[in-house]
């Protein structure tokens, strides 16, 4: 380890939980375009992207100096600024279905009024989901869940005629990122919300990951159809905190109880950021660069798996991609979790060494940025292929 790292280490003594984390992992202390600095000035290529944040790269100007302006202007916290009003009209652009939006300190809050309206609007509250889990890092209770195993119309329509009245709406994740990355089948969408439509119950699209980054409306332009709401974060701040929730009515109230008090109130800097990034994502060459390179990598690495017979397959939708250590193709939550989390932990480890960051955990979602140049995929395939004549000069017998 880096000298300056372990410095840091040994100064975190009184700060345990911190010291385990940075012990376990990397220290990061700069961040630029497509790449993660350590404190030792050791570089990354990074496919983590911030969780999905980063989706114009790190330290984008466009975002700094919207940033510092909203800093010069000091931060009235606690106040509805005219940014709020700045970004619904960008995002109104993008997203003309939406009659409300509702901006909110980070996307968890925004999902958690999402179902406070839900049960409120239908006096039910339940919830039905896919994929064996709760949608990834939502505030939703286990029990208010009904899940369903993976994209299955028929058991959809079974859960919506047995319990609809207990159900105050479908919640669909695009991608079900709870499993890494299983896009919902072709026209499987607009029949969830015809069914929820004819059932009474609400749909809520999660684009918490999508949003921004398959299409500039989300997965619910890029599929056609409109939910009743959908949940929006991540890319949209560029990195800085904020959440979003978008109805498709035109609610008339404009301090109900239900959206939270003062406390719940967007971040003046957030709002400019995410503003800035709306700005960027107008350009048409931003989506495509973003698919280019997204694609550029998933083909170059099944490629590469080919050749040297490992059992890896890639799933992806925009700049969205999951690595599975796996010879049969993933298509839902079963296929998910039987691949091999050992190999991929292996396979990932061994990319960090060679300057490529992936998630640590297997069946987790993995970011390409407007900031990751050719080059960059490039590198990104050469230290693959490194990866794989390794691993399998090790596995042989």
């Amino acid at each position: 380890m880096g000298k300056r790292r372990d410095e840091i280490v040994e100064r975190a003594r009184n700060l345990p939980r911190v010291r385990d984390l940075v012990e376990s992992g990397l220290l990061i202390h700069k961040a630029q375009g497509p790449r993660l600095f350590d404190v030792d000035n050791v570089g990354y290529i990074d496919y983590t992207g911030g969780n999905g944040a980063a989706i114009v790269g790190y330290a984008n100007q466009y975002i700094s100096d919207a940033v510092k302006k909203a800093l010069a202007n000091g931060i009235p916290s606690g106040f509805h600024p005219p940014a709020e009003v700045d970004l619904a009209e960008s995002l109104q652009q993008f997203m003309p279905w939406v009659g409300s939006w509702f901006f909110f300190r980070d996307e968890d809050e925004a999902f958690e009024r999402a179902l406070s309206w839900a049960r409120s609007r239908t006096g039910r509250d339940k919830f039905l989901v896919f994929g064996e889990s709760w949608p990834r890092n939502a505030p939703v209770r286990e029990e208010d869940c009904r899940v369903l195993p993976g994209w299955n119309l028929e058991a959809v329509e079974a859960a919506l005629g047995a319990g609809a009245s207990k159900i105050a709406g479908v919640i669909v994740d695009p991608i079900m990122s709870g499993c890494g990355v299983i896009p919902v089948p072709e026209g499987m969408p607009a029949q969830i919300v015809q069914l929820c439509r004819e059932t009474g119950v609400l749909s809520i699209f999660d684009e918490r990951l999508t949003g921004l980054r398959v299409a500039r409306g989300g997965a619910a332009e890029l599929v056609g159809v409109t939910p009743d709401a959908a949940i929006f974060g991540g890319a949209l701040g560029g990195g800085f905190p904020i959440g979003a929730l978008g109805l498709t009515e035109t609610v008339q109230e404009s301090e109900s109880l239900l959206w939270g008090g003062r406390e719940t109130l967007p971040h003046p800097v957030a709002l400019r950021a995410a503003d800035a990034v709306m700005s960027i994502l107008k350009n048409d060459a931003v989506f495509e660069r973003l698919e280019e390179r997204c694609l550029q990598l998933v083909e170059g690495t099944a490629a590469l798996a080919e050749r040297f017979s490992r059992p890896l397959k890639i799933n992806h939708l925009g700049s969205i991609f999951a690595v599975y250590a796996s010879r049969d193709d993933v298509l839902g939550h079963a296929q998910a979790k039987a691949s091999d989390s050992a190999i991929y932990v292996r396979l990932v480890s061994a990319l960090r060494e060679e300057g490529v960051l992936m998630p640590q955990e297997a069946c987790t979602p993995a970011f390409v940025s407007s900031a990751h140049g050719a080059k960059d995929i490039e590198e990104t395939l050469g230290a693959f292929e490194r990866v794989l004549l390794r691993l399998h000069q090790e596995d042989l017998p």
